[in-house]
């Protein structure tokens, strides 16, 4: 475990180090270089950020439920994470070996959870939630291990809370993967998971109101999609970062 755990780290690093992907297109909104939280990210030569507050988020449907598993084996409601802050939540599973599925959703979520050191908004009013599709494997210690550089993060406490969830059961799961629009199925030959990389934003009232796949996973969007929503709800003024 304690192997995979510095591989899992040596990719992270690497995306880090990587330039981020073209982000979504807004439809039609007024742009500039950096929204503020976006601000807290790099600048990139490709693709400019909508300004936060500039288009509209509507709601998609209510977010999931279903009994999930912490990284130290306590049980929850999926819904005591996904309503009262803002929330990025992801499906992964922590064998994944495809740089361009959970490696990249997870170095796309490093960069933001880092981030958030510098701005207290994000750190008050947002979360990061992992949950793994691949509950056999992926206990919750598998998902401690896997998650220890967020977990063990002596910096944490400043910084936007992240949990590393899982179920019981396949068929725990199952109603979760199918609320969300979510497939998942075992690779022939493999022991990878063929699923589609999705990652979920969701308001304080548990509304989906965003779903990023493959090529929509730049930070810097994320990060105006949160703020956006931050200046809907009244959590942001004009001047507050």
């Amino acid at each position: 475990m304690r192997v995979h755990a510095c591989i899992v780290g040596i990719l992270f690093a690497l995306l880090l180090a990587a330039p981020t992907s073209h982000g979504p297109t807004h439809g039609q909104v007024h742009t500039r270089k950096a929204a503020p939280l976006a601000a807290l990210l790099p600048a990139q030569e490709q693709g400019e950020v909508p300004s936060a507050g500039s288009y509209a988020l509507s709601s998609i449907k209510q977010a999931g439920d279903g009994g999930v598993l912490d990284h130290t084996g306590r049980a929850h409601r999926l819904a005591k994470f996904t309503s009262g802050r803002i929330t990025l939540l992801s499906f992964i599973f922590a064998s994944c070996s495809d740089p361009s599925g959970c490696p990249l959703a997870m170095g796309t979520l490093f960069e933001i959870y880092h981030a958030s050191e510098n701005s207290k908004a994000l750190v008050d009013s947002a979360r990061l939630v992992t949950l793994s599709f691949d509950p056999e494997r992926d206990t919750p210690e598998a998902l401690a291990s896997y998650a220890y550089a967020a977990i063990a993060d002596p910096d944490g406490k400043r910084k936007v809370p992240w949990s590393f969830l899982t179920t019981r059961s396949k068929a725990d799961l199952k109603p979760i993967l199918e609320h969300y629009g979510q497939p998942v199925a075992p690779r022939h030959g493999s022991d990878q998971l063929n699923h589609l990389l999705r990652l979920y934003l969701i308001d304080r009232k548990g509304q989906i109101r965003n779903i990023y796949g493959l090529g929509m996973l730049d930070p810097r969007f994320l990060l105006a999609d949160i703020e956006s929503l931050l200046l809907e709800d009244g959590t942001l003024g004009p001047k507050s970062q």
